[in-house]
């Protein structure tokens, strides 16, 4: 009997002791990588705690802040929480390097792809740090309602002659970076929708005639895609073509020049089921949205010297137009 009571007692105090365990922020022990899947998953911001064995607020903020119930019970259901060594784990160097950080604690808040949302340092108590989760959630929230806002074909108008264009970077059809600040020759951008499109392909193919005449002229035809990679190589295979091809992932440089829109519920649903996994896994996401096929020559100012906007698929740019603006 007595034995029985005493080993109730322990079974009762381990059973406390593990809830209060689970009370505050439950930081996991997986890697980055494997943090971006489960955020890409579950629909969740990643939460770094960057700290050092050294830093005194890192200590506090672990011993005070992160235990908080009901900062926990936020925590837990919206971020994935990763707690790192700054000097003493490969993701913490590699973050430190990355972000350039020099304060600690440091702390990231990133997206599903890594990129980062917010950054902030230094000892919040509980009551302050939720309050910055919190901040963090609406402008991520905002962000992703800004992002996937629905613009039909007859709102995007195209960058304008005579617009600068910032630098963009993406990676080409051999993984290799390009980015448009590093080019010392006019660039003839071609915006196409994908290796689905027959007229796209088609178009590709003709702007192979331009290429003798390029070189002539010290200009570069580079063609973009929001396709993924291994669509790319659908479009290379259908078109032989010899031209930068570049990944306009998250459909970065077509916001950019203006020439993002989503078609109409109609024409989504007849692409979706005729194309199917061609054109509903082939983009960054399933929005269904796409390039107007425009086509732009930036001279080496970085300014639009010469532009060719229809919303009309069909309708391209001629060769014989581009060449005159050369």
């Amino acid at each position: 009997m007595f034995k029985t009571i005493i080993y109730s007692i322990f079974l009762l105090v381990g059973i406390s002791v593990s809830a209060q365990k689970e009370k505050g922020i439950n930081f996991q022990n997986i890697n980055l990588e494997e943090a971006k899947k489960i955020a890409q998953k579950e629909n969740k911001i990643i939460f770094i705690d960057l700290f050092t064995t050294w830093c005194g607020p890192c200590k506090l903020m672990k011993k005070n802040t992160f235990p908080d119930e009901k900062l926990g019970e936020f925590f837990n259901e919206h971020f994935v929480n990763l707690a790192i060594d700054a000097e003493n784990s490969k993701d913490g160097i590699e973050l430190v390097k990355k972000f350039k950080i020099v304060n600690y604690p440091s702390f990231l808040f990133l997206d599903g792809k890594g990129k980062l949302i917010q950054y902030d340092f230094g000892y919040y108590n509980a009551q302050q740090f939720l309050q910055v989760g919190n901040a963090v959630l609406q402008k991520s929230i905002t962000n992703k309602k800004t992002k996937n806002a629905i613009r039909s074909i007859d709102q995007v108008k195209g960058k304008m002659v005579g617009e600068k264009i910032k630098n963009f970077t993406a990676k080409d059809q051999f993984g290799e970076s390009f980015s448009l600040n590093d080019q010392k020759q006019k660039i003839i951008l071609v915006f196409i929708r994908g290796q689905w499109c027959p007229y796209c392909n088609k178009y590709v193919k003709d702007l192979q005639d331009l290429s003798p005449e390029l070189q002539n002229k010290n200009s570069k035809l580079v063609i973009i895609s929001p396709e993924k990679p291994e669509f790319i190589e659908k479009t290379i295979e259908k078109t032989n073509t010899k031209y930068t091809v570049l990944y306009d992932e998250d459909y970065k440089i077509a916001e950019a020049f203006d020439v993002l829109y989503t078609p109409d519920q109609k024409t989504l649903e007849f692409y979706n089921s005729k194309l199917k996994d061609d054109f509903t896994n082939s983009r960054s996401d399933n929005s269904g949205r796409l390039p107007v096929s425009a086509t732009f020559i930036i001279n080496e100012n970085k300014e639009i010297l010469w532009r060719h906007f229809n919303p009309d698929y069909k309708e391209r740019a001629s060769l014989e137009d581009i060449l005159k603006q050369l």
